[in-house]
């Protein structure tokens, strides 16, 4: 495949792809999205994180991710807690209830996954091809 050919049919691929595998809003298990599981286990990988630090590692809008945590928040999952050196900055963690509720929520949630059950199908020469080539793109320069 020519590079034009192969850039052409990534360019028409890429949004059908993201449609179908994006995190969902419905409900995974007791009131917990796809979405609110993946900002749980975000924040238990990499600790305490400021609204915004949060929001870049997830590649959303802050408004999108206060969005978010006012909802994980107000289900007693994460709490938002004042840094003591810095009065302005606050940060975001899992509560021991959000804990609990990922953990009881992830064997659904890989069950459930579409992209999990997509990449169950391929053969190991396909999964290895198709990180390789995601991992090559983001490699090289942007524009």
């Amino acid at each position: 495949m020519e590079e034009a050919e192969a850039a052409g049919e990534v360019a028409r691929l890429y949004p059908a792809v993201y449609r179908r595998f994006k995190a969902s809003r419905k409900p995974i298990a007791a009131g917990l999205t796809a979405r609110m599981h993946a900002v749980l286990g975000h924040l238990r990988a990499a600790g305490p994180l400021t609204l915004s630090e949060l929001a870049e590692h997830l590649q959303l809008s802050r408004a999108a991710t206060t969005e978010l945590v006012d909802r994980v928040e107000e289900r007693g999952l994460v709490a938002r807690i004042r840094d003591e050196r810095d009065r302005r900055r606050v940060f975001v963690w899992v509560t021991d209830e959000g804990r609990a509720a990922f953990d009881a929520a992830s064997p659904r949630v890989l069950e459930d996954d579409l992209l999990a059950r997509a990449v169950r199908k391929m053969t190991p020469q396909e999964r290895e091809g198709l990180v390789a080539g995601l991992r090559a793109l983001l490699r090289e320069d942007g524009p």
